[in-house]
């Protein structure tokens, strides 16, 4: 059996799965189900059920279709200007990027279609390193806003962190992706701890895994899901990863795929105003 890997995203349930990192078409319907092979794929809860509350991850944001006002991915702030996200977040299956106005951002929210601040978004930016949806390297996304947010306690920037977490350590995820296979996905954001692994571990289960993805584990029923894709992966208070796959699918017991900041920390200050 192939090894399967699923990006996060719900945008036209983009499930972007990779069968040993081969090109897929994908179902162009926010009612699809996610579907691989003719096969069902199963959508388990992101994050153990917990809910965040107001103000308890103010630099999360959600991604949301500027004509239907659906969720697409999360993402996080990291300056009044710039939010990121993941790169397969705003391609599309050809690895071509969206027009902006197709996109937009709400911010300063727990319930993902209620309230806080809509915000336009000025520029795509992705790293170079990412090509298509077959590939997981460069997984990572920037984009500038059309106005400055305004912060506040519940709107605020993360840090980017310097280093890598320790292995073993308390990393929190958050997001508002799917809670059942058959049912919608949160409107709450939810959020729970899993722990960093080495790659030499991650390796276990995912042969290809390279040097900028950092792998967080967990126990069965936990973890990442399809809509979480982009989220902040958090420890110390700073931004230590951004979603990008889960491997075959959600809620077992093998780790998750984040972008690791301190692999993109210099890239990202490089095209932002984060200093």
């Amino acid at each position: 059996m192939p090894l399967l890997v699923f990006c996060l995203c719900f945008f036209y349930h983009l499930a972007c799965a990779i069968p040993q990192r081969a090109n897929v078409s994908m179902p162009n319907s926010y009612e699809a189900d996610v579907v691989l092979d003719q096969q069902e794929m199963p959508s388990l809860r992101i994050v153990g059920g917990q809910n965040a509350a107001e103000g308890q991850f103010p630099f999360q944001v959600s991604l949301q279709d500027n004509r239907s006002g659906l969720h697409i991915c999360g993402g996080s702030i990291i300056s009044a200007n710039y939010v990121v996200t993941a790169a397969h977040c705003v391609t599309n299956e050809q690895g071509v990027e969206y027009p902006v106005t197709k996109l937009m951002v709400r911010a300063g929210i727990t319930q993902v279609y209620k309230g806080g601040v809509i915000v336009g978004i000025a520029q795509i930016r992705r790293h170079p390193q990412y090509l298509s949806p077959s590939s997981i390297n460069g997984d990572i996304a920037l984009l500038r806003l059309t106005r400055p947010l305004t912060f506040s306690d519940r709107i605020k920037a993360i840090p980017l962190a310097r280093a890598d977490p320790p292995t073993g350590a308390a990393v929190i995820i958050s997001g508002w992706g799917r809670t059942s296979a058959d049912g919608p996905p949160a409107t709450q954001l939810q959020y729970n701890t899993l722990r960093p692994i080495t790659n030499a571990e991650c390796r276990k289960y995912f042969s290809d895994v390279p040097q900028t993805v950092l792998c967080l584990a967990h126990t069965p029923g936990n973890g990442a899901c399809y809509g979480d894709s982009g989220g902040p992966a958090i420890y110390n208070g700073n931004l230590v990863g951004v979603a990008n796959f889960i491997i075959y699918r959600c809620g077992l017991s093998v780790p998750d795929g984040y972008a690791k900041i301190s692999s993109f920390r210099n890239w990202l200050r490089q095209n932002s105003d984060v200093k």
